[in-house]
């Protein structure tokens, strides 16, 4: 295997580029306080991140995949254990899985 030196460059420059967002928002956040809107909307970013990533796969499943998704959230919601949750969904695809 042979090291290309534009690789390791680009993958040197993307590194630096994501420490630099990342590092220039916490030197933001240290010397400015942002307005009490902004700090609500950082506070739920996570969630419609998380359902960003997940929803396409969900539409690849069809009708199984949210009907498993209804699942997770219902034992979510139910037990707060989010090692039963992803169980129950991993349970539940399968057995849709079975089904159809």
């Amino acid at each position: 295997m042979t090291l290309r030196m534009d690789v390791l460059l680009a993958i040197l420059g993307m590194a630096l580029a994501t420490y630099l967002c990342r590092a220039g928002g916490y030197a933001l956040f240290r010397a400015f306080r942002p307005p009490r809107g902004v700090e609500v909307a950082l506070q739920h970013l996570p969630g419609p991140i998380f359902v960003a990533y997940v929803a396409p796969a969900l539409a690849a499943q069809g009708a199984k995949g949210f009907a498993a998704a209804a699942v997770v959230v219902a034992v979510q919601a139910a037990t707060r254990n989010l090692a039963a949750a992803i169980g129950a969904g991993v349970v539940a695809i399968w057995l849709f899985g079975m089904v159809a």
